[in-house]
């Protein structure tokens, strides 16, 4: 004999709306449209910069959305765990803002889900090959190009260069701020 449920039931509206607000990796299609806007600080853009081919070492590329500050981190191996600890550790350490995460594909971020549930954010993938919806992240790896050419070995680099290369970046006049730096337009947010 089966048993009659009771109740209202759920529409499938209610249940896509439960799981964008438990999950915790999303498409980017869900992404809220105020990140777009870039009128806070702490909407992140996180990728991967590499080296030369067959070459484990990498370099992990953060950029604020609002201010277009950066911070790089130098990674030894490409385990997505790895990546994941040494992500969360740097965040926490240099006490970076985070009110949301936008990544690509890339098996490396595979388990960067685990930060974004230990930070309570979300964490938005973007389509594959569609680089342009990360484009402030594409634009700034550009940027550390100039120090760090195509093609040349990332173990060479310690992470006292990448702070370096860091702090030029961040204290160089952008147009886009009517030539101020990401450094004075972040202290203007806080």
């Amino acid at each position: 004999c089966y048993k009659k449920r009771r109740g209202k039931r759920t529409s499938m509206m209610n249940h896509t709306m439960w799981n964008i607000d438990h999950k915790t990796v999303l498409s980017i299609s869900l992404r809220p449209k105020y990140i777009n806007k870039r009128d806070e600080l702490g909407h992140l853009e996180i990728d991967s910069i590499l080296g030369r081919r067959n070459e484990y070492s990498s370099i992990i590329s953060i950029v604020d959305r609002c201010s277009r500050r950066v911070w790089l981190i130098k990674a030894e191996y490409k385990n997505e765990y790895y990546i994941d600890k040494i992500i969360y550790e740097f965040i926490l350490r240099n006490e970076i803002e985070v009110k949301s995460i936008t990544v690509d594909n890339g098996l490396e971020f595979g388990a960067l889900g685990l930060t974004a549930k230990k930070l309570g954010v979300k964490l938005y993938k973007c389509d594959p090959y569609c680089s342009f919806q990360r484009g402030t992240n594409e634009r700034t790896n550009a940027l550390v190009r100039r120090w760090i050419p195509k093609g040349s070995s990332m173990k060479l680099k310690s992470q006292i260069d990448l702070d370096d290369i860091c702090f030029e970046i961040n204290t160089m006049p952008r147009k886009i701020f009517d030539f101020k730096s990401s450094c004075e337009i972040e202290s203007n947010y806080k």
